[in-house]
């Protein structure tokens, strides 16, 4: 590694803060680039251990500044850790441009780094790094450019994040929010990266501006740095399909959560205080050798939405650790689109049946610059731009059904023009009619040969709970709005401000569906791509972990009689929650284990013919680990 020439720019500022009498210094990094990079660092008030103070490098998000993680810097302080917080190039009061989280920017944080190993008193071996989005980021490039960190927090990121904004041929509209904040100062590749986006020149974009961003997976996922990492369902900027892969191939100590808060998702305080813990725990752990049992929790956890929504527009959101990733029993099922404006669960029978959708660029007055500065909506907007869209929905849920993973979309098309958009959104239907938008895929063709083909797109990753009588409902449209409160009415990807048209077939001969991954069935007929269990089906309790009470579920395909028990680990019954006849059907089980101690329990299903014979259930599949956790 470039051994750094830091200088200080300015003179230090050394501050006594009150509350934990850290010291403060406030100064420039300069760098081998001759750029100044703004920077603040505390030094705790207490004495160093005998190895010096571990440290923590801060890096803020897009837009941001060093002044973003100085209240940060303070209080991880004043527990004894050195802290450092700098503006990113082109941030703050740093110079030069931002290239928009590229090879300056990486090459940026290995200096910084070695300039917090060049603070007095600090333990060297033990420098950690922690940021979300463009901060996020850079903990994963210390990783995957073995920078000498010890361990890494990385929030709302995933490695392949620029091309992920540019997913099935769509540019997210955040993508506008990177090129044109009025909060940071550019590089001139800015310049040709806005001509691209603005005339949607999509071929020569897509390498452009991937190229030098995205993280090397394999650079990433050999490294054996200690990583925390934190993605979020509905992030309007990187999906978390892109940082579940790579997550799962990582070869170091690790641990994710999936869920919310960040980058415009549902704002939950429970989720807040999680997250923060877990970072605070993480770096303690790793940083200064303080066993704080966190690395005997999950591997994974993972909040998943559900109704009912507030005021807000903001879902509830559940909390559940698991060890293992997928969820257990999560399948994908086929909801087949029909004429009627139904989803179907067996493929259509009809010799024929189409559906049709126009992009119609009404106003040619109406540019993309028009519709930039009024943010892509209003009326002149849906005048120069009006959104078509066709509904299907389908059957009453008869249960609880979770969808935890990315939806996909297989359509047969055929269109005559170059290119077309086709978006798919996802909502939750409830029993009075009103709608709840869930999350979406977004497909724009690029360069269609004309006539017949095929549109396989996978979409946003999600994991939300369907309640029991409601319907999922497909809408496919030209263009991705919804009724979220949140940032609903902005598109979530760029509109295309050209003439375009789409034939979607919907008949036995070509079949078009929608296919989302289920932890239940939707129905209780056969599904194609994931028929039911033929026996008997014991399903993971849910909340697991959980305090106090969970719900355990099974499947019964026929009458019999059943006993559901739970047992400790030493094989003693410690409930029976159901004993008797049971009718066939998917069945919900509460059991308040407030009485019990914390510790690992074990729920056995066993189900028999009411004449006693056996009932074909298989013991492997009839037992589930349940932990409760105070």
């Amino acid at each position: 590694m470039t051994t750094v020439a830091f200088i200080v720019l300015a003179t230090a500022a050394v501050a006594v803060l009150p509350a934990a009498a850290q010291t403060r210094y406030d100064l420039f990094i300069s760098t081998l680039t001759a750029d100044s990079l703004d920077a603040t660092y505390f030094i705790p008030p207490t004495a160093p251990p005998p190895n010096g103070y571990p440290g923590i490098v801060f890096v803020h998000g897009f837009g941001g500044s060093k002044n973003d993680d100085t209240a940060n810097g303070r209080v991880y302080s004043a527990s004894g850790y050195v802290t450092l917080a700098y503006s990113v190039r082109g941030h703050g009061l740093s110079s030069e441009g931002s290239t928009i989280m590229s090879v300056r920017e990486r090459e940026d944080l290995a200096e910084v780094v070695d300039f917090m190993r060049a603070i007095p008193g600090i333990d060297t071996n033990a420098v950690g790094i922690s940021g979300g989005s463009q901060g996020g980021l850079h903990g994963l490039w210390a990783i995957a450019d073995r920078l000498p960190v010890k361990a890494v927090s990385s929030d709302v990121i995933v490695p392949g994040w620029a091309a992920d904004m540019l997913m099935n041929g769509s540019v997210r509209r955040t993508v506008v929010n990177l090129l044109k904040s009025s909060r940071v100062s550019y590089d001139p590749v800015r310049d040709t990266l806005w001509d691209y986006v603005r005339n949607d020149q999509f071929d020569q974009l897509s390498p452009a501006f991937t190229a030098g961003r995205d993280v090397d997976t394999a650079a990433l996922n050999s490294a054996t740095v200690p990583s925390i990492r934190f993605l979020k369902w509905q992030d309007h900027y990187f999906s978390a399909a892109d940082g579940i892969a790579a997550f799962l191939n990582y070869s170091g100590p690790k641990k994710l959560y999936l869920g919310t808060l960040g980058h415009f998702s549902d704002q939950v305080e429970s989720e807040r205080l999680y997250t923060y813990d877990q970072v605070t725990r993480w770096l303690s752990y790793h940083l200064k050798g303080i066993d704080n049992g966190i690395m005997d929790e999950p591997m994974y956890t993972f909040a998943e939405s559900s109704l009912p929504m507030d005021s807000a527009g903001y879902y509830l959101w559940t909390r559940t650790g698991l060890d293992a990733w997928p969820p257990p029993g999560v399948q994908p099922y086929r909801f087949y689109l029909s004429t009627d404006s139904t989803l179907t669960y067996p493929p259509p029978s009809a010799p024929s049946g189409s559906l049709y959708i126009a992009n119609v660029h009404a106003d040619s007055a109406y540019t993309f610059d028009t519709g930039y500065i009024e943010g892509f909506r209003g009326p002149l907007f849906e005048n120069a731009l009006p959104r078509q869209a066709l509904s299907f929905d389908s059957d009453p849920l008869p249960w609880d059904v979770e969808w935890v993973g990315s939806p996909r979309m297989e359509l047969h098309v055929s269109s005559p023009s170059v290119k077309f958009p086709l978006h798919a959104q996802i909502y939750e239907v409830d029993t009075g009619g009103t709608k709840y938008f869930v999350n979406r895929i977004n497909y724009t063709a690029r360069n269609w040969p004309g006539g017949d083909g095929v549109v396989a797109a996978d979409g946003l990753a999600h994991a939300h709970r369907f309640a029991a009588g409601s319907r999922i409902r497909l809408e496919l449209t030209n263009i991705d709005v919804t009724n979220r409160i949140d940032l609903g009415s902005y598109p979530f990807v760029l509109p295309m401000f050209a003439d375009a048209e789409v034939t979607i077939h919907a008949d036995a001969s070509r079949p078009s569906f929608i296919e989302l991954p289920l932890a239940q069935p939707p129905t209780g007929v056969d599904v194609a791509g994931a028929p039911p269990s033929s026996g008997p089906a014991l399903l993971q309790n849910y909340p697991n972990p959980f305090n106090g009470a969970t719900t355990i579920a099974a499947i019964i395909p026929a009458a019999g009689r059943a006993t559901l028990a739970v047992y400790n680990v030493l094989g003693q019954e410690v409930e029976r929650i159901a004993d008797g006849d049971i009718a066939p059907g998917r069945h919900a089980f509460r059991w308040d284990a407030s009485a019990q101690p914390t510790g690992v329990y074990f729920a056995r299903l066993t189900v028999a013919a009411r004449d006693g014979s056996a009932a074909g259930i298989d013991p492997v599949h009839a037992v589930k680990k349940l932990m409760l956790m105070r």
